[in-house]
């Protein structure tokens, strides 16, 4: 009788787990192609949110506010990866103050906080917000790309801003 029991627990457990997994955070195995473990494919639709710069231009060292948001009220975020990229590569680092609720920085390779990523999200919130900081000595332009969940089983890979951050 406890080896039954012993049995279905484990199974019970080894089923769980996965649905569990990465509620608090992206691992870090999706830095590169951005796609999260979720056992599912990505949506082919067009995403249901924008992500805005709060400037198009700025200098190596300078800021800028990203904004993740849906386009209407039932379009929540309950995960999300985002990286400023330079072609494939991710660039500069994320400033996130640690009061925040929804977001934390994820060290993607070797690079700290190159990457942001959600937090154990109770509430999904139709908005989230977080700076960006352009790392000294960058001339390129960037393009911030995210990937955003509704759910564990919808979500949106490789989503650009609408417009590249020019850096002068």
């Amino acid at each position: 009788m406890a080896y039954r029991f012993a049995c279905v627990l484990l199974t019970v457990a080894l089923c769980v787990a996965p649905a569990f997994s990465f509620s608090a955070g992206a691992p870090d195995g999706a830095c590169g192609d951005m796609i999260p473990q979720h056992h599912t494919d990505p949506q082919k639709s067009a995403a249901p949110y924008s992500i805005g710069l709060s400037k198009k231009q700025i200098r190596s060292g300078e800021g800028v506010t990203v904004t993740v948001k849906g386009n209407s009220p039932k379009d929540t975020i309950k995960g999300l990866l985002c990286q400023a990229r330079v072609g494939e590569t991710p660039v500069g680092s994320f400033d996130v103050p640690p009061n925040n609720n929804y977001v934390q920085t994820l060290a993607c390779g070797n690079s700290k906080s190159s990457a942001v990523t959600h937090k154990k999200i109770t509430t999904a919130p139709n908005s989230i917000s977080f700076n960006w900081v352009a790392p000294k000595g960058l001339s390129e332009n960037v393009v911030m790309t995210c990937t955003i969940a509704l759910n564990g089983g919808v979500f949106w890979v490789k989503e650009r801003a609408v417009d590249a951050l020019r850096v002068n």
